[in-house]
């Protein structure tokens, strides 16, 4: 008997998540929460996958036996907080995993997390809660992405790097081994990352460097 699992978010992440699930013969979709609902009945270009209502209705699904769920939202903050909601409400965080994703025996993984096709997360890594490890990233030994965490496809992130939470790293970017990068930071597109990145950095350029600050300091 499969397990019934319930999807947050219809959009393009979204679907890419939906169809590593529809290849994986562990779960059932019983649909997507999404703020769509009322709107469109099903997800754009999946047809079979109904939108079976809006946030409001989390509660309402959970009460009816649904104990499986995974949050489809690109934007970090706020699948961070949709996170800490479904947990109260005491659903139970899969993970999602491409069959062409490469994850060591020796990694260790939260909840939450998507590892999308082509991906490498080698030994000793540690992803943390609720993270999307985009396609065709890398992830070499003994790094620790934080939670919440967006790596973007094509990263390729050195051996021994330390990410914080809600921390994106943007499409074809590298980060050399042994550095550190804060909290709630944002490394641009193609960014070469030489050195430490504090929090609430936006960091661009080869090499990368901080041009403001998301956050009053």
């Amino acid at each position: 008997m499969k397990n019934k699992v319930l999807i947050i978010g219809a959009g393009g992440h979204a679907r890419s998540v939906l169809d590593i699930l529809l290849q994986n013969d562990e779960y059932e979709i019983v649909g997507c929460i999404d703020n769509a609902f009322g709107k469109r009945e099903v997800v754009e270009g999946m047809e079979e996958i109904p939108i079976v209502g809006n946030d409001n209705a989390l509660e309402e699904f959970r009460n009816k036996g649904i104990k499986k769920i995974f949050i489809a939202i690109g934007s970090n903050k706020l699948r961070d907080e949709l996170y800490d909601y479904v947990s109260l409400l005491g659903f139970e965080l899969i993970n999602v995993i491409s069959s062409s994703a490469y994850i060591s025996p020796r990694a260790k993984l939260g909840n939450g997390i998507c590892v999308m096709p082509g991906a490498v997360i080698n030994v000793n890594a540690v992803i943390e809660d609720n993270c999307i490890i985009n396609t065709n990233c890398s992830i070499d030994h003994d790094c620790k992405i934080g939670r919440s965490v967006h790596i973007a496809p094509g990263v390729a992130i050195s051996g021994t790097v330390s990410i914080g939470d809600r921390t994106q790293v943007g499409t074809g970017a590298s980060i050399i081994d042994g550095i550190n990068v804060g909290n709630d930071a944002f490394i641009g597109a193609g960014a070469a990352v030489v050195m430490d990145i504090e929090e609430y950095a936006l960091a661009v350029g080869v090499p990368a460097r901080m041009i403001k600050k998301l956050k009053g300091e």
